[in-house]
């Protein structure tokens, strides 16, 4: 009997205790515990960048029983277990309560998960500190930071301020990770954004950038072979109820969901999500549109009097991290999934390029309500 699809579930505890099917990547999660040090990886929405977050949590607190027949499991040593600080910056409230505010709340409920006694620092930054230091004496702590740039995301194209007065919060609030390198065993931290070191992660000078490393490019979403092998029973429904065959199904999904590509000479993968959310419905669509196009951009997009996404070859650093003061929107674009690399010429210039139908009918969509002025049909 085939699992149930994970739809919407970012928890891999309940993911694997409630049967759902899980993607094993946990091959390259090892590759980059095994060098002990603090990463940060971007990718867009809805790339399984929080189920990453999740595994990262129970492997760290020993949690053997959930990997069991997974590629890890008698790889790690499972009497290695260090005290873990989980930080999710979407669902926090910042935007109602203001970022401090929302931040001591979370400092607050982990201090007293972990059983810790009541911080009395009223400072962000120093109760952050304490709660490494308190953790530490236990073992060497393991931070992990989901979504770090939604506070900053959230306000570009509605609150400019607020944009950079958040920035210089997050700025503060991760020199601490600096600060405390010797109470740290492992600091992961993930979002959709790669922002300039010197605009937020200036106090990480050893903060190891995966974004584009070949060894992790297809860490998160879904390989051909991924697919094909995890999917059997799946695919083999979708094919029959819209009546293709199993290579003619295939070629559509490639077309509609395939695509992305984080590094020249890495292969492609799929949007996790999307392919969930097509097998449970069994009809092509645009999945990518349903959950939203974040408004800045699309104001972004009219401020530079751009209409059309087809750029020529460009140098990489002129899409692989920007900055408040400076948003291009090519780095933009890329980062958030709408561009991704087709490839690279012997000059070492990067062609972008929509990674597939899914994005580029939504883009187009974009374009036409947004330009035009009325509702595409």
């Amino acid at each position: 009997m085939s699992k149930k699809l994970p739809l919407g579930l970012q928890d891999f505890r309940k993911i694997i205790e409630l049967d759902f099917k899980y993607i094993d990547k946990t091959e390259y999660i090892y590759r980059m515990v095994s060098k002990p040090g603090a990463y940060f990886l971007s990718r867009p929405r809805r790339f399984g960048k929080s189920i990453t977050v999740a595994v990262l949590q129970e492997l760290y607190s020993g949690s053997k029983e959930l990997f069991k027949g997974l590629w890890i499991e008698d790889k790690w040593d499972w009497s290695r277990k260090h005290p873990v600080i989980r930080l999710s910056f979407t669902g926090i409230g910042f935007a109602e309560s203001g970022l401090p505010k929302a931040l001591h709340y979370q400092l607050d409920k982990l201090i007293r998960e972990h059983s810790l006694p009541p911080a009395n620092e009223a400072n962000l930054s120093a109760k952050f500190e304490y709660l490494i230091q308190e953790l530490s004496k236990v073992n060497k702590v393991v931070v992990l930071i989901d979504e770090y740039d939604a506070p900053i995301i959230h306000f570009l194209g509605k609150d400019v301020a607020k944009a950079y007065e958040n920035r210089e919060i997050l700025r503060e609030f991760y020199t601490v990770l600096k600060n405390n390198d010797p109470a740290l065993e492992f600091v992961f931290i993930t979002g959709v954004s790669k922002f300039s070191k010197v605009g937020i992660f200036s106090g990480l000078n050893n903060l190891t950038d995966l974004t584009m490393q070949s060894d992790y490019a297809t860490m998160l979403g879904y390989t051909q072979r991924e697919l094909e092998e995890n999917f059997v029973e799946e695919i083999q429904a979708a094919a029959t109820h819209l009546k293709l065959s199993t290579s003619e199904l295939l070629e559509q999904m490639r077309l509609w969901y395939n695509g992305y590509c984080f590094q020249a000479k890495a292969g492609r993968v799929y949007n996790p999500v999307s392919c969930n959310l097509f097998f449970y419905e069994k009809e092509f669509k645009n999945f990518w549109f349903a959950t939203g196009t974040p408004t800045f951009l699309v104001n972004l997009l009219k401020q530079e009097g751009i209409f059309d996404l087809h750029f020529p070859p460009i140098n990489p650093s002129g899409f692989e991290s920007f900055d408040l003061d400076r948003l291009k929107p090519i780095a933009i674009l890329f980062q958030t999934g709408y561009l991704t690399i087709q490839e690279k010429d012997e000059d070492g210039l990067i062609q972008l390029d929509y990674p597939n139908k899914e994005v580029r009918d939504s883009m187009l969509e974009i374009l036409i309500e947004s330009f035009v002025g009325v509702d595409a049909v």
